[in-house]
């Protein structure tokens, strides 16, 4: 069968998912295709492809685009059989009764779509897959995927080969899968709960798995620095780390970042990660104010131990980049202050900030529902966490300073001299075009310098500044600021 996958746009990174499930589709005979909706017209792609099935893959808030772009195509190609993956409908599986979609994924896609595929070419009945659900089947959950080596790897190609993606000189891998924390704002406390009793949580690839992926990329595309992408790349200094660290530097050799918690960071596993060539580190602040960090988020560890675990990766020359969540249900405006001073006494090298988004299912968006500082009406959600907080427990004032912090806190932690300017004037006017300008220019910056060093051509940094601005834009509720053709 012919599957024709449907992507917005296409961000700096390729989605592992999507790849993941064209190799198991091509593994099993079938055929597939990107599609790219703001690019091109996927209408005259469609007619000329003549897919059988199309695939989309949301989180909640980015489905609303997707829903009505299936109906546009169901209006004009209503035999082709659209079915949507992702976080949305895994915790919002509902949303296929309100939708022209045939069918949704909850879970793990890897097994049940290409399973659906065979089912849906034999013309057999597709209520018996597991994981898919339809508008009359409620389908089941199969057991998690056990051994991630036996996989086959991800088809980086639909990307790479289509899109800039090839030439981007930083490319994502993935060695785990599953967290065990219960942090309040992420989707893995619910998805944990969903597959209890249905096999191990917390999954990991074998090194040398890792090593042959990342060989294979690099033997096919340019790549000069790796982002791994797992949720914790690892929990302790154990023999999975020991063998990494001693192969990765000898068989790669090329510089990364991974995502650690920082009271899990210890000496030895910081020096084995610099002696694997790790560059940069990524790590939650979260909250500067401890309380609202513990009570409302879950993330129990005090600001002593976060600022230990910054300063443990600075003394090993590992740089940092800091995630920061703005407008927790009644946060005050002092404690997002808060949060700007724990990220200058961490010394960060690049502070991330976003807004907090109560999606379905999580325990702060079941709370805020609760509570009802949240309008529980699917349609409410957001696209971006990079806009403006949707809580009614803040009024306009504070959303307002809430979103110029994200956009301006970065300069005030990595710029001393115009901290004082940032942090009683400007974050206290109307958000502005210029704010926006300001935060991709800090952004890129330090990226480039502290985070993803890589070098690039003149028109390879020009293409991927006007990518990024615009995209920006976008995340901010402003209409790009340069036209589509300017890409």
């Amino acid at each position: 069968m012919k599957v024709l996958f449907i992507v917005k746009n296409v961000d700096f990174i390729d989605p592992l998912g999507i790849a993941e499930l064209s190799a198991r589709a091509k593994f099993t005979g079938n055929e597939t295709f990107l599609g790219i909706s703001t690019r091109e017209d996927i209408f005259s792609k469609i007619q000329k492809i003549r897919p059988e099935v199309i695939a989309y893959s949301a989180i909640t808030g980015e489905h609303k685009y997707y829903f009505e772009l299936n109906d546009a195509i169901k209006s004009r190609f209503k035999n082709i059989f659209t079915i949507m993956g992702g976080p949305h409908p895994t915790f919002y599986p509902e949303c296929i009764k309100d939708s022209s979609l045939d069918a949704i994924c909850a879970g793990e896609g890897d097994e049940a779509f290409p399973e659906l595929l065979t089912v849906l070419e034999n013309k057999e009945d597709i209520s018996q897959v597991r994981n898919i659900r339809t508008k009359t089947s409620n389908g089941t959950l199969r057991n998690l995927i056990q051994d991630l080596d036996n996989r086959p790897f991800p088809d980086r190609d639909l990307f790479l080969e289509h899109t800039e993606l090839g030439e981007f000189p930083v490319k994502i891998f993935m060695t785990s899968r599953g967290c065990p924390y219960p942090c309040t704002y992420c989707f893995n406390k619910p998805l944990l709960t969903m597959y209890a009793n249905k096999g191990k949580f917390m999954r990991r690839q074998s090194v040398e798995r890792t090593l042959e992926e990342i060989s294979i990329v690099r033997g096919r595309y340019p790549l000069k620095f790796i982002k791994f992408e797992d949720d914790i790349f690892v929990l302790r200094a154990d023999e999975w780390l020991e063998e990494f660290s001693k192969k990765y530097s000898r068989r790669i050799g090329i510089p990364f970042n991974c995502l650690l918690r920082p009271d899990v960071v210890t000496e030895d596993i910081v020096k084995l990660l610099k002696e694997a060539g790790c560059f940069s580190i990524s790590m939650a602040i979260d909250s500067g104010n401890q309380h609202l960090r513990e009570k409302a988020l879950k993330r129990y560890m005090s600001n002593d131990r976060i600022e230990k675990a910054f300063h443990l990766a600075g003394s090993y020359g590992i740089n940092t980049f800091s995630n920061t969540i703005l407008g927790i249900p009644y946060a005050k405006i002092d404690n997002e202050l808060e949060s700007i001073e724990l990220n200058i006494q961490c010394k960060v090298a690049y502070a991330d900030f976003s807004i907090l988004m109560p999606y379905p299912k999580t325990e702060i968006g079941e709370y805020c529902i609760q509570n009802k500082i949240f309008n529980a009406d699917i349609n409410n959600y957001q696209m971006s966490i990079l806009n403006r907080s949707p809580l009614t427990c803040f009024s306009e004032k504070e959303k307002d300073i809430q979103k110029n912090i994200s956009m301006l806190g970065s300069l005030a932690i990595s710029c001393s001299c115009l901290r004082p300017l940032i942090l009683r004037w400007l974050i206290y006017l109307r958000p502005n075009r210029i704010y926006v300008l300001i935060n991709f220019m800090t952004r890129a910056y330090l990226l480039h310098k502290k985070i993803f060093p890589v070098r690039m051509s003149f028109m390879g940094i020009l293409r991927n500044f006007i990518k990024g601005l615009k995209r920006e834009a976008e995340w901010r509720g402003y209409k790009p600021p340069i036209s589509k053709d300017g890409l």
